[in-house]
């Protein structure tokens, strides 16, 4: 239903369990194609969906610039939002679980990574939290976003943990998951726990 478009969360959907499978039931050649694929599918992100300016990555691409949200010369969607950022963030470091280390991808999406996390930690808030729309904080209507967050806190802390990315980033991790806890969630008369201002779609 999607002809001729990308999208960051489409990235996630597939490729982590894309690679899982190929890592758990196929074999070497087979998985080797399959790998090279999953790889074709973040190098076609990079080429098309980042920002060279800010290094965040634009959540749509429609290569026939047909669909209304699409920019009629470049085919991007018009923002940076932070959970189709999140998705994407997500996709790097579980997909490279099962990416073999000596797959000559595996250096490209390291280096995919340490673009993204250098890229979001720019944009990442006093609090710890990141908005809504990556890169327009102080517009009206914008807001600190929850899912967003917490899958930027995801993938800084695995990323660093893994050792994909510098250690300096397991701060950013941190003071992004207490950012959350300030932040985000509350709780109720019941002692059930919310996590609140939540993008609903």
């Amino acid at each position: 239903v999607y002809p001729s478009q990308m999208w960051l969360d489409g990235v996630y959907m597939a490729e982590p369990f894309h690679a899982r499978y190929a890592a758990t039931f196929q074999k070497e050649q087979e998985a080797n194609q399959a790998f090279n694929k999953i790889i074709v599918q973040f190098d076609l992100i990079e080429k098309y969906n980042r920002d060279p300016k800010t290094g965040l990555y634009y959540h749509g691409w429609d290569e026939s610039k047909n669909e209304k949200w699409a920019n009629k010369t470049t085919g991007l969607s018009q923002h940076f939002w932070s959970r189709g950022m999140g998705w994407y963030g997500m996709a790097l470091v579980d997909v490279l679980d099962y990416l073999p280390k000596n797959h000559a991808g595996r250096p490209k999406l390291i280096h995919y990574l340490n673009q993204y996390a250098e890229a979001i930690v720019k944009v990442q808030d006093k609090t710890g939290t990141w908005y809504q729309v990556l890169d327009q904080g102080n517009r009206q209507g914008n807001y600190l976003e929850a899912t967003g967050t917490a899958m930027f806190v995801y993938t800084l802390a695995k990323g660093t943990n893994k050792g994909y990315l510098p250690k300096k980033y397991k701060n950013n991790a941190i003071k992004g998951y207490q950012g959350m806890l300030d932040q985000f969630i509350q709780v109720d008369e019941n002692g059930i726990v919310n996590l609140t201002k939540c993008c609903s779609v």
